[in-house]
């Protein structure tokens, strides 16, 4: 009897124990990496869930999908679009979509379980939606209008900002209401005087058009194709049952860029909009209100509006409640139709660019009405002004950058004078530091005057810290840098000087940038511009995209295949590889074409740039072919990979054959057997080599070691570029010796960084004297270094997507510390380390659930224990100590 009381007991603290385990839960339900989008045009888009657990070595069995046409549908479990029925895979990431076709505007719920490791099943997840938008040409019932004809087509002229409106009945009671848009350049949008969104400068900047390109200042044969996007907006309760009045204001924004014509007059045309208001009332009814020549447009107050200068508001011009209803519009005119872009439209799927913060600027001094104030930093946004005075009365706001220049940009405001007045830009942006306002007529002081930071509001995605307050700054300054220069879901070169998307900056820092952000959508988006501008009959990758100029070379139009391959390592996702593999092929073959007898890639297009490194320390001396060539075998062999993954057998041989030529080549070009070296092993000659795979086996270690003798002779510092720098510190941190990346990277002189020491300087320098521009993200790159080396955060080049991956930090020099984190697909990664006061390290390391890592113990490390004391189980891997863990939240000592 006692042996069944104490089986009950036993049975029931079991029981117990188990119900009290943490369930597993399903969240960041993601369809094409956003939540619950209002428009996709993928008809087969990839649902992303994450499995959520506090418990230890979680990961997942199966799944099941069921997608609904309605939550009442999909709570019972009838997946009148798809039911994936019980999927064996450990796979919550790309889960494509493969139910009943999907038709436009269409919206569907979806939700998921799991099986565990176990087989117990979870819950089911809370439901998710997304939708289609309008996916055929004949779904637009809407026309392309405009206020009037361009009268002087190839002048800089630009006219007044356009304004428009319409009034509407709803006649009934609504069930669902959407907006979908497009105004070009930008444009800003009301209900009944209510701005709909919270984005600004939409949509985001892509090939919008065909246009006559002129006064050119780099070759360029334009064989781009077109796009255009739109933004959906749901408006169900911005509309009233009765009345309604739609308001739109539109800006010049890239489509007329006129202000700055150094890099030729590329303009488009003048700004127009495209406008559709689609009403699905509760008796299945609908109503459509769509542009036409039924519209009413007129100009007012916004005089001029340009991207690089700024803008001119005249508030006595102001047109009163022009977007709401019972306005007296009887002096507009009519609106006009005009030719469409030539561009397909598409939904928007990249971030909007959004006002992210409000700051306080101080004001420093006072003189002769001229007002200066200061940041603590270097943003990109405008400021925004509450001020009192005359009618007539001017305020102009100058801009100026840390390295002392206003690069034009001024916005100007003359005063309505009936009270308070509030204004700020709508369709500029400007990237400074000081405000100086001058301000005759009008008081100013500290309590008038704020400052709005805007960018392409991406998600942080990451985050690193160490004991090294000086390379923490660093950190602090690219973050700084980086965002000032994301604008229409591109990176700049500059936020204020050129603020083009340079494909070679793009392609070295974007690493850094999937570390620091969410970035899948923004990527994605920014290809495509890069494949719409590329020439499509020769293969030729331009420098810039969407294409504005710009010189460069082999490097910048590689960014073709090296961002597509990044964008799969940290995603997993072959979507790019496939889209693109076609233009990414023709831009190798393209560079094929390029070559000298030697085979060395000497010449880009006729009379173009074809630069090698890029501002190097000193004056470039490093021969531009033998980057140039580096980047031509480093496509190929990224090529044969790609077409390996992709199942393409015969161009994986091909593309394998085409590297080995070239490696041939290369060498016997460059590599000087006598001294070890690559030309004279300066400026990152060896870099490439070793970086790209093209030294000889045999002659690695040799080659290795000659760059070591080189560093120390230039007492380690840089003398890299733009391309050369972040792989420098690969180079060294791929054969131990992040000791001396540290090195490199600890220098308080120049070259370096140590120009961020000086309050004066809070962002990245475009040269490392500076010279140019003092916001450039290009040398950002070496925060992966950061992350992978003192953080160890890396991907496992076996399993992209960071299913498993790989944590090895390199506590290296006088560090004492470091905290550092990356959200993968699957959740948080995290990697801390602390030295101990024994020369041991305490350790915690987090693995997301369905995910793993290996951890390698750093230097000489090769044992660890848990923190309750008890040995953990390391092995010996290819001359290293790992631990191979599962997921959770681990804590422990190695020594």
């Amino acid at each position: 009897m006692k042996k069944i009381f104490a089986g009950i007991i036993l049975l029931l603290l079991v029981s117990t124990i188990a119900w009290s385990k943490p369930p597993v839960k399903i969240a960041q339900l993601k369809c094409d990496y956003l939540t619950n989008p209002l428009t996709i045009d993928n008809p087969h888009p990839a649902l992303n869930w994450q499995m959520m657990s506090a418990d230890i070595g979680k990961s997942q069995k199966a799944y099941r999908v069921i997608v609904a046409s309605s939550l009442s549908l999909l709570a019972q479990n009838n997946g009148d679009y798809w039911d994936s029925g019980v999927v064996h895979s450990t796979n919550s990431t790309q889960i494509i979509y493969r139910g009943k076709p999907l038709g436009s505007k269409t919206k569907v719920y979806w939700k998921v379980m799991i099986w565990d490791e176990n087989n117990q099943p979870s819950a089911w997840s809370q439901p998710a939606s997304w939708a289609t938008g309008l996916l055929k040409p004949t779904d637009w019932t809407a026309k392309w209008i405009g206020a009037f004809k361009d009268l002087y087509p190839d002048s800089a002229i630009t006219y007044p900002s356009p304004f428009f409106r319409k009034e509407f009945t709803a006649t009934k009671k609504i069930k669902q209401a959407t907006v979908y848009i497009s105004g070009l350049g930008f444009y800003e949008l009301y209900l009944n005087g209510q701005k709909i969104g919270d984005q600004v400068l939409a949509p985001a900047v892509t090939n919008y058009d065909q246009r006559t390109l002129k006064k050119l200042l780099y070759p360029y044969d334009d064989q781009s194709t077109q796009r255009v996007l739109y933004n959906t907006f749901d408006v169900t309760n911005n509309i009233s049952q009765s009345n309604n009045a739609i308001g739109i204001l539109l800006g010049n924004g890239w489509y007329n860029q006129r202000d700055r014509t150094v890099e030729g007059h590329m303009w488009y045309d003048l700004p127009k909009l495209i406008f559709q208001l689609e009403i699905t009332y509760t008796d299945g009814t609908t109503k459509v209100i769509a542009s036409d020549n039924s519209w009413k447009t007129i100009t007012g107050s916004l005089l001029k509006d340009g991207i690089f200068t700024g803008e001119n508001y005249d508030a006595r011009l102001s047109l009163g409640e022009w977007n709401k209803i019972n306005y007296d519009d009887a002096k507009w005119q009519t609106a006009i139709f005009v030719k469409p872009p030539t561009g397909a439209l598409h939904p928007q799927a990249a971030p909007f660019d959004k006002v992210t913060r409000v700051l306080k600027p101080v004001l420093t001094s006072t003189e002769n009405a001229v007002y200066h104030y200061q940041l603590d930093e270097t943003v990109a946004g405008w400021a925004s002004i509450t001020v009192k005075g005359k009618a007539g009365d001017k305020i102009k706001i100058r801009y100026i950058s840390e390295e002392g220049e206003d690069y034009g940009q001024v916005d100007t405001y003359t005063l309505k004078g009936d009270g308070t007045e509030t204004w700020e830009p709508r369709f500029t942006w400007h990237a400074f530091r000081r405000i100086e306002v001058t301000s005759p007529g009008v008081q100013l002081d500290g309590e008038r005057i704020w400052v709005k930071e805007v960018h392409t509001d991406v998600i942080p995605n990451g985050s690193f810290e160490c004991s090294n307050p000086f390379l923490n700054k660093i950190y602090t300054a690219y973050l700084k840098t980086q965002k000032a220069n994301l604008h229409g879901s591109l990176s700049s070169d500059c936020p204020h000087r050129e603020r083009l998307g340079y494909t070679g900056d793009g392609q070295v820092g974007m690493e850094s940038a999937l570390l620091s952000f969410n970035m899948p959508q923004f990527y994605s988006k920014w290809i495509n511009d890069i494949d719409d501008a590329r020439n499509k009959k020769t293969g030729f990758v331009t420098h810039t995209a969407p294409f504005a100029g710009g010189g460069g070379g082999p490097a910048w139009g590689s960014a073709y295949v090296i961002m597509p391959w990044l964008y799969f390592t940290y995603y997993g996702d072959t979507t790019l590889l496939k889209h693109h593999y076609a233009g990414m092929k023709q831009w190798v073959e393209y560079l094929q074409t390029r070559t000298d007898k030697n085979g060395l890639i000497s010449h880009e297009e006729p009379n173009g740039w074809c630069l090698g490194d890029w501002c190097t320390p000193d004056n470039i001396q490093i021969p531009e072919p033998l980057v140039n060539t580096a980047y031509f075998y480093h496509v190929a062999d990224l090529m044969a990979k790609i077409a390996g993954i992709l199942g393409k057998n015969e161009d994986q041989t091909k593309f394998a054959i085409l590297a080995g030529q070239i490696q041939v080549n290369f060498n016997k070009a460059y590599f000087n057997a006598s001294t070890n070296t690559y030309w004279q092993g300066r400026q990152g000659s060896d870099v490439f080599a070793l970086a790209f795979g093209l030294v000889p086996k045999e002659k690695y270690r040799f080659v290795f070691n000659a760059l070591l003798d080189h560093l120390n002779k230039i007492n380690y510092h840089f003398d890299t570029g733009i391309l050369g720098t972040p792989l420098l510190l690969k180079v060294l941190s791929q054969n131990g010796r992040d000791d001396i990346a540290y090195k490199i990277m600890d220098q308080k002189d120049s070259p370096g960084f140590g120009y961020l020491l000086d309050s004066k300087n809070s962002t990245l320098w475009e040269e490392w004297k500076g010279g140019g521009s003092h916001s450039h993200p290009m040398f950002g790159s070496v925060i992966t270094w950061f992350y992978s080396a003192i953080g160890g955060i890396r991907p496992d080049p076996a399993n992209t997507g960071w299913k498993h991956f790989t944590i090895e930090p390199k506590p290296v020099a006088d560090l004492t510390y470091c905290k550092s984190s990356y959200n993968s697909l699957f959740g948080k990664i995290r990697s801390e380390w602390k030295k101990d006061d024994k020369g041991g390290l305490d350790v915690l390391v987090e693995v997301p659930a369905n995910s793993s890592a290996t951890f390698t113990l750093p230097g000489e490390y090769k044992s660890a224990k848990g923190v309750d004391g008890k040995n953990i189980l390391v092995k010996k891997l290819n001359g290293e100590y790992v631990v191979e863990f599962k997921s959770g939240v681990y804590q422990f000592r190695v020594r």
